[in-house]
């Protein structure tokens, strides 16, 4: 596998960035939770979202030599951590790259941070059986009952992390 890297999402290059993560997406969701949208319609829904609200969200890009293999998008309360997507192209899928990438996270967390809080959509049971293997039980859905809502102790994710080596 070619070389892994991280980096934050830059903003001056999101009409080149926004397009390749909307396919990451739709790669992964249409197959999960398909919409009954055209392809074209999905991306200007999620891109109508995205655009106004990309200040407000921290986001992650993971990358497998020069190409956009995934990102990881979360928000930060007073002591949680909110993991809000977490896209990977099904080629990286079941790879280093993700356990790599849970080793990065864990060094860029603050320290402040205590849970981890995630919604899973209820017909994607890899994420929902990697959720559990973080320490992430179900507490309940989402309103419109699509997703579960899972929630546990972050410090659980840092240990589970501890066990792969950054290769």
């Amino acid at each position: 596998m070619a070389e892994i890297s991280f980096c934050s999402f830059d903003e001056i290059k999101s009409d080149i960035l926004l397009p390749q993560m909307f396919e990451i997406l739709s790669t992964n969701m249409s197959k999960i939770a398909p919409t009954g949208n055209s392809y074209e319609e999905d991306k200007k829904i999620w891109l109508s979202y995205m655009e106004p609200n990309l200040k407000r969200k921290q986001i992650i890009l993971m990358y497998v030599g020069e190409v956009l293999a995934g990102y990881f998008q979360y928000s930060l309360g007073e002591c949680t951590v909110l993991i809000e997507e977490v896209e990977i192209l099904p080629a990286y899928q079941r790879t280093l790259l993700f356990y790599r990438f849970l080793k990065y996270m864990s060094r860029i967390i603050p320290e402040n941070i205590k849970y981890a809080e995630a919604y899973i959509n209820k017909g994607n049971s890899n994420s929902q059986r990697i959720a559990q293997k973080l320490g992430l039980k179900i507490v309940g859905e989402n309103p419109n009952g699509h997703s579960f809502r899972y929630h546990g102790d972050f410090s659980s994710f840092k240990k589970y992390f501890s066990t792969f080596p950054l290769i």
